[in-house]
Parts: structure tokens; sequence; C-alpha cells
């Protein structure tokens, strides 16, 4: 990867839209009752009018149907803003195309640029803002080249999402770029969403976790899930200590053994060590 950006990109804003509309928050309200920012609350409110637009109907069906957000967010992302004419192909998914440009249409009624998302400005802002502090420094982007391999790769994007999914990151992609939509941080019960410099540590850590996965996917297809589970939790240890100390490393390494009953993790992280220095020439050697 070349550069880690930190951004709003109104096509996938939209796209939290059509999901507030739909009967995405329900669900996962059902999954886990949870609170969630503010702004979501507002932009659901704005868009209850347009529960029954094609693009609305669209996600329902598509999520009834086995597609995953993070398909639909792809898709967005390889169209051009606001028409969302496709710039690239597509995810191979059923009637994807009339979606996408059903996008177009919802921005269009919506005039939810206009209408709603100039009005609150500040709160995209100033989420901006705290992950530009987090991550201004580089470590993490060097511990991923570090990780690679690489110095040249795709480019890495970083966005707030304040709206939904509000329990997961998603994960999407077009030919230039890999989007990481980083919700804010979970609070205890249903308290409040915390902002996300109320924990770097964390929203490094969650970073780390999906892009390292990510990045690696093709050396990790041969491990099974127990072996891929361990790297993820390795890596995000070595990547805590890159962008802040072998204390916070040493914190979450206790914390997600126990948490996640991996009595392995310790040697798995030394020998992840040698793999970054060189002293292992495959990923696959660190777990033998």
């Amino acid at each position: 990867m070349t550069t880690m950006t930190i951004t709003i990109d109104d096509r996938a804003r939209l796209v939290m839209a059509v999901l507030a509309a739909s009967d995405w928050p329900n669900e996962e309200q059902k999954q886990l009752t949870h609170a969630v920012h503010p702004h979501a609350k507002q932009t659901r409110h704005f868009v209850q009018k347009y529960k029954y637009h094609e693009a609305v109907r669209g996600v329902n069906q598509a999520l009834l149907n086995g597609v995953t957000v993070a398909e639909l967010f792809s898709t967005a992302m390889r169209c051009a803003w606001p028409t969302f004419e496709p710039l690239e192909p597509l995810p191979h998914l059923l009637k994807i195309e009339r979606w996408a440009r059903s996008l177009a249409d919802f921005e269009h009624d919506t005039n939810i640029v206009e209408s709603f998302w100039q009005k609150h400005t500040d709160d995209w802002q100033t989420a901006v803002a705290a992950l530009t502090a987090i991550f201004h420094g580089g470590q993490t982007t060097a511990f991923l080249k570090k990780l690679t391999r690489s110095a040249i790769g795709p480019q890495l994007v970083i966005m707030p999402n304040l709206v939904y999914p509000a329990l997961t990151p998603v994960l999407a992609s077009n030919q230039d770029a890999i989007y990481l939509l980083l919700p804010p941080l979970k609070a205890v019960g249903e308290s409040p969403p915390w902002p996300y410099d109320e924990d770097p540590a964390q929203v490094v850590a969650t970073t780390c976790q999906e892009l390292a996965v990510r990045l690696m996917a093709d050396h990790l297809a041969a491990l099974d899930k127990g072996h891929r589970e361990l790297f993820r939790h390795a890596a995000t240890t070595l990547c805590l200590e890159a962008h802040f100390d072998a204390a916070e490393a040493q914190a979450y390494l206790l914390r997600a053994k126990k948490e996640h009953h991996l009595p392995d993790l310790p040697w798995v992280v030394e020998r992840l060590l040698l793999y970054l220095d060189g002293d292992l020439p495959e990923l696959v050697g660190i777990f033998t």
C-alpha cells in the first residue's frame, strides 16, 4: 500500500443512508441491542419516508438473498458519483447494475446532500479529525507494509461510519483502493457510542485486525480457521507495539489470549516477529 487516507466518500455515505431506510437497523438490533450514533438516528428519521424506494427495496431483497453489506458498498465504490455509472466491473450479483442506478435516483429523490448532509458537516469532520490524529504518524501503514513485504499495493482508505452498519467494520474495494468503513467505538450496554479518540488503541487494533487479514488473504488461504485467528491477533499485537509501545501490545496480547482462549498466542507473536524480520521466508512457517 502506498498511503493511508482518512476521508469521507459520498458513495459510501449514500449506501449508509439507504441501509438506514432499510430493514437493516431492526435486524441489527435483533442481533444485539445497542445504542447508535446520534447521526444514525437523525439519518434514519430523514430517510424514513423513502423506505419503499427502489434502492431500499433492492437492499432488503439483496440481504435476504445472502448478499453482504461489503458487496453492496463495493458496488457503490466501483461507480461514479453521483450518477453511479459503473467505472469498472461490479461484483457478480443478480440485478446489481439496476441497483447501482437506483442509488443515483435515491440521491436525487432525497436531495440528501443539500437537505441533510450539509447540515451535519460538523459530525463528519469531527470524526475525520479524530481518525486523522490517531493515524497521522504513519506507524500502522509502515507496519502493514512490513507485514506484506511490499512498498506498493492498494491505497488504504479509512472512512468513519456514523450510520450503518453500527456494530461491525466493513471492507469494501475497487480496483484502486481498499476502504475500511469504521463505526464508532461501542460503549457499555446501551450507552452512546464513544468518539474515536476515546480509545485510540482500540481504533488501531480494529483497523489492523481488518486490514492485516485482507492484505494477507493469499498467504492465509492455506491455513485453517484456528491459525488464521491466531495470525489476526498476533498481527494486531505487533501492530499495537509499532504504533504505541510494548505495554499496549502486552495488554492486548493478554486480553486476547484470555478472551479468545488462545494459549499459543505469545508463541505465535514471537514467530510472526521472526517473519517480519525476514528470518522466516513464508508466513505458514510461523506455525511450525
